[in-house]
């Protein structure tokens, strides 16, 4: 499945991202083509256990925002090689209705 985790830094802190982003790493598949924003591919965990495991690396003022993404989408100027990544990656099923 596919993830969109997005951090709003408002704490300031310079660590949270790099915290953020290590942690992100070690879950999956995963793209930081768009500031304060990562495509994170994960057969295992969802939305929820996504923001648990991330919630430790962030200070109290800090947002975080997790939501599994299909496959439609749209992109612009997001680099060589972009769309075939995003091709290979498994989005799961989504249930009619």
């Amino acid at each position: 499945m596919m993830f969109l985790v997005v951090l709003d830094d408002r704490s300031g802190d310079p660590l949270v991202r790099d915290r953020v982003e290590k942690a992100i790493q070690g879950m999956g598949n995963w793209s930081n083509r768009l500031k304060n924003a990562w495509l994170l591919e994960s057969r295992t965990l969802g939305a929820r256990r996504i923001r648990d495991r991330l919630k430790p690396h962030l200070n109290e003022t800090d947002r975080l925002f997790v939501a599994r993404i299909s496959r439609n989408w749209a992109g612009r100027n997001m680099g060589a090689g972009f769309p075939e990544w995003m091709q290979r990656r498994d989005f799961g099923n989504f249930p009619n209705g």
